[in-house]
This record gives C-alpha cells, sequence and structure tokens, in this order.
C-alpha cells in the first residue's frame, strides 16, 4: 500500500524555505556590500588628502616660532585622522614658556595650536654668584642667566611661601628702581630700600607703605646712612638705626 503525501505540508514547507532563502542573500548581499564599503572609507581617510600640511600656531609672543616649526617638522606628512595630538601636547607642556595649550584638529589637513605663555613676574638675584632667575606668577623659572628687565620686581632668596605676598607689595615699589625685596622670611617680607631696610610682615602692605611714605622725609632730612623701619605695628613705626641683610 503506497504512503499518502501529505501535500498541504509540503506547500507550506515550501512557503517557509523561499523567504528564509532570500532573507539570507539580502544579508550576505549586505555584508559584502558593508566591506567593500568600508574599505572604500578607510582607503579614502588614509589618501594623502589627509596628510597634514601646515599647523597653524596662535597665542605666540615669547615662544619662538621657528623652533616649534623645527621641533614638529615630523608631524607634517601625517594622516591628520591618525595622528596623536595628546604626545604634541606633552612636548609642548615640556617648555617652559607654556602655561596651557589647546590642539585641534580641522579637516582635512590643518593642525591648530592655540599657546598660553608665561607671563615674567620678577626677577631673583642670587646674591653670592648675582645670576638673574626669571620666574612667572606662579613662581616657575622661564629663565636662568637672563638679562634685567626694566620694570619687573628684583628679589632675593626665593621661598615659595613668601613669593605669593611679594607678588602683592611689589606694584607698591614699581617706581623705587632701587627696591629689592627678600623673601627669606614668609612670616616678614623685608625691603632693601636706598641705605635701610623696612619690615613689612605679611600682609596690609597698602597701609603700612603709605605709612612709611609719610615719614620718610623727615627721615631723609635726618640724612640717616643706614637705618631699619618696622611698619609691623598697627599704630606706630618703629625706626631704629642699623642695616639687616
Amino acid at each position: 500500500m503506497k504512503a499518502k503525501v501529505n501535500v498541504a505540508h509540503v506547500e507550506k514547507k515550501g512557503r517557509i524555505g523561499k523567504p528564509l532563502f532570500k532573507l539570507v542573500l539580502v544579508i550576505g548581499l549586505a555584508g559584502v556590500v558593508l566591506s567593500v564599503g568600508m574599505m572604500g572609507v578607510r582607503r579614502f581617510f588614509t589618501s594623502s588628502y589627509f596628510y597634514v600640511d601646515e599647523i597653524r600656531w596662535r597665542g605666540l609672543h615669547r615662544v619662538n616660532q621657528q623652533a616649534l616649526d623645527e621641533q614638529f617638522q615630523s608631524v607634517l606628512g601625517q594622516s591628520l585622522i591618525d595622528l596623536d595630538i595628546d604626545d604634541m601636547h606633552a612636548d609642548l607642556m615640556g617648555n617652559r614658556w607654556v602655561k596651557e595649550v589647546v590642539i585641534r584638529k580641522i579637516l582635512p589637513n590643518k593642525v591648530d595650536v592655540l599657546i598660553t605663555e608665561r607671563i615674567p613676574a620678577a626677577i631673583e638675584i642670587d646674591p653670592k654668584s648675582k645670576q638673574l632667575v626669571l620666574r612667572d606668577q606662579e613662581g616657575v623659572i622661564l629663565e636662568e642667566g637672563t638679562k634685567n628687565q626694566v620694570g619687573l620686581p628684583k628679589m632675593i632668596h626665593y621661598e615659595p611661601n613668601a613669593y605669593k605676598n611679594a607678588l602683592i607689595l611689589a606694584p607698591l615699589l614699581a617706581k623705587r628702581s632701587d627696591a629689592l625685596i627678600n623673601l627669606s622670611d614668609a612670616d616678614n617680607i623685608r625691603v632693601q630700600l636706598g641705605g635701610g631696610v623696612l619690615h613689612f610682615g605679611d600682609h596690609d602692605f597698602q597701609k603700612r607703605w603709605e605709612r612709611f611714605l609719610r615719614v620718610e622725609g623727615d627721615m631723609k632730612r635726618r640724612q640717616l646712612v643706614s637705618w631699619e623701619t618696622d611698619l609691623r605695628f598697627p599704630s606706630k613705626i618703629v625706626a631704629r638705626r642699623g642695616h639687616d641683610q
């Protein structure tokens, strides 16, 4: 006796198989197209169209651009897409004059670098060698063996805790080219001025300087050769002979 074929089952199976085959075919073709497309995109972004041909420097005043061009010559010709700007940032921050750096990639082939430079704030003088050291507002050494720069306060015996206060005091002494600020004691900033020494302490510099100006004329009339004036008392000035180095 011949087995009966379930025609309905065969037709149903056929109806399910065709859509599944089409789906597999579509996915396969999509994968091929995507692979070819990705290869094309990768080839496009690694083409010479994206090779760096210029570094634009901004914010330069004391940092030498020619020196930077030479230092980062190897960046030119690299793919902008693959360029590691973190390495550039680290190298630039190694420059004493550089305080902050912002680096941007500009498509298709430019690198933009904005540099914020440190600003000279004071000249430190070594009492023994007389060598000059240029420092910024944070006390960072910018140059050693530098030339004297007009307009910057002169200091000796650098001490970090006293330096910040000394920069507050310095503008009051701007017209006194012979003023030399001693930082050896953070609790008592002293200033060598002419033939004497002023004791300012660590605060109220404006008031204490004004008190000294009121008696300075009288001290000059007395023609004191060597003197010390202590301005740290709230209601009086203590003046005495003697010179504190």
